[in-house]
This record gives structure tokens, C-alpha cells and sequence, in this order.
């Protein structure tokens, strides 16, 4: 499929534009990452619409949760060798 976005706000091209050269892609890739993964997030409304059926989470379970994410995202960036790498 291809689509054509038109009325882009300046800045926000031109922080795409950052992001892409930052990434070593050129801005058409890295649109069409950032896109990929935007839709394979929920939207504020479909979680909304989901959210009230979910039940809750204790703060315990919650935590866990959270510590778990944390250790994955380590061990990812220690794999990928970018321990030292800011954003």
C-alpha cells in the first residue's frame, strides 16, 4: 500500500528527519518503522473501551510487572552492545 501524507507540521518533519539520520535510515524507512510500530500500539480509545473490563492489578502484582520489563529491556541493550547510548 502506498500512502501519501500531506501538511506534515515543519517541525515535526524535520524531528523525523533528525530521528532517521540519527538511526543511519533515510526518512522513508524510518517513517515507515515509526508507523509500524504506532499501529501495532492500541489507541487511547481502544484501551479505553477495553480498560473497564480488565480487572485491576495489585500494587505487588504491578511492581513485578515493571521490574520484569525493566530486566528484558536491560538484557536487550546489553545484547545489543548500547549500554552507553542516549537518547
Amino acid at each position: 500500500m502506498d500512502i501519501n501524507i500531506k501538511n506534515v507540521p515543519e517541525a515535526d518533519a524535520k524531528r523525523l528527519a533528525e530521528q532517521a539520520e540519527a538511526e543511519g535510515l533515510s526518512q522513508q524507512e524510518w517513517i515507515r518503522q515509526v508507523l509500524h510500530n504506532t499501529a501495532n500500539r492500541m489507541s487511547p480509545a481502544e484501551f479505553a473501551r477495553i480498560k473497564p473490563s480488565a480487572p485491576a492489578i495489585s500494587e505487588a502484582d504491578y511492581m513485578t510487572f515493571i521490574k520484569d520489563v525493566a530486566a528484558r529491556r536491560r538484557k536487550v541493550i546489553e545484547k545489543l552492545g548500547a549500554s552507553n547510548r542516549r537518547r
